[in-house]
């Protein structure tokens, strides 16, 4: 096993240490450590690469990020990447009063779940960390009439340092759209209690599979 005392940088952050490990990756001499998310924060992990080296490592900052370069030699190199993740998925319609205030509620529901979200050209990823139905017990009856929701399976890099601001309005380069394998046509005045057992038939249009 090779002991890995430190993370050397981030190759997205690093022009030099970019150049050295696209040699490697031109050369095929790169490896990659891929990890699942909640491995990020941990403070030694043992793990293997892609090319099956048996790596022990001491981390030395908060936490990993996608591009941290574990090992930079001349024969070979070893970066970390995050495994994808599922993602629930809310194209955000035109700020209006409503939609505006539809986000507050979206991101205070999101917060009191202590779950993870990134925002890009005005749709919203949330990471799949509870049961399906919970997510859109929880957030559907705040999402405005018309709104479009999926699942989709994205990177995971983009939850591991989304701090980006909310924005608003529909990108047309994004090159896709989102439709839902359910009808999603939510009221929105009415109380809803979340039970752990309950039947997958919820006020707001919500019918589960």
């Amino acid at each position: 096993m090779k002991r890995v005392d430190g993370v050397v940088g981030n190759r997205f952050d690093d022009p030099t240490l970019a150049e050295r490990v696209e040699a490697h990756e031109a050369a095929g001499t790169l490896e990659r450590v891929v990890l699942e998310s909640s491995n990020r924060r941990k403070s030694r992990l043992r793990v293997a690469t892609d090319a099956g080296t048996d790596l022990g490592v001491l981390v030395d900052q908060p936490e990993l990020s996608a591009g941290d370069v574990l090992v930079v030699e001349d024969d070979f190199a070893v970066v970390v990447e995050f495994e994808a993740r599922e993602a629930f998925v809310i194209d955000l319609l035109e700020p209006t009063d409503a939609t505006l205030l539809a986000a507050v509620e979206l991101g205070h529901r999101i917060g009191n779940q202590h779950w993870d979200i990134a925002v890009e050209d005005g749709t919203v990823y949330i990471p799949v960390a509870a049961d399906k139905a919970i997510i859109e017990d929880v957030l559907g009856p705040y999402l405005p009439e018309g709104t479009e929701t999926c699942y989709e399976v994205v990177d995971a890099d983009r939850f591991i340092n989304s701090d980006q601001p909310v924005e608003y309005g529909r990108d047309s380069d994004r090159g896709h759209s989102h439709e839902s394998d359910h009808d999603h046509s939510h009221e929105s005045d009415h109380d809803h209690s979340h039970e752990s057992d309950h039947d997958h038939s919820h006020p707001g249009g919500h019918s589960h599979d």
